[in-house]
């Protein structure tokens, strides 16, 4: 493989080489009212889970424009423990299960 492969040029033209830093998992979470199980809120919480152990959590929210979105890290961090709500199965699962 080429070097090139890797290569991307940036809005202002210059040449960029696209590096990896962190490989991993993620859970993609959105909120719906437990009774009615409508969606509740426009936003989501997005859960990256490092190879190495290392858990990031960001809220995604939306801005007024169109196809624009707040990555917003939380005040509190919830980590591996978080349970969520599979509407496939209706079960209450780990997030990230083994």
């Amino acid at each position: 493989m080429s070097i090139e492969e890797a290569i991307t040029v940036s809005k202002k033209g210059k040449r960029e080489i696209r590096t990896i830093v962190s490989r991993g998992r993620f859970a993609l979470i959105e909120y719906r009212d437990p009774i009615t199980k409508e969606r509740t809120e426009d936003k989501y919480k997005l859960v990256l889970y490092h190879d190495d152990g290392r858990v990031d959590e960001y809220f995604i929210i939306p801005t007024r424009t169109p196809h624009r979105q707040l990555l917003i890290e939380p005040k509190e961090k919830k980590g591996m423990k978080l349970k969520v709500w599979n509407p496939k199965t209706n079960q209450i699962e780990d997030m990230f299960p083994e």
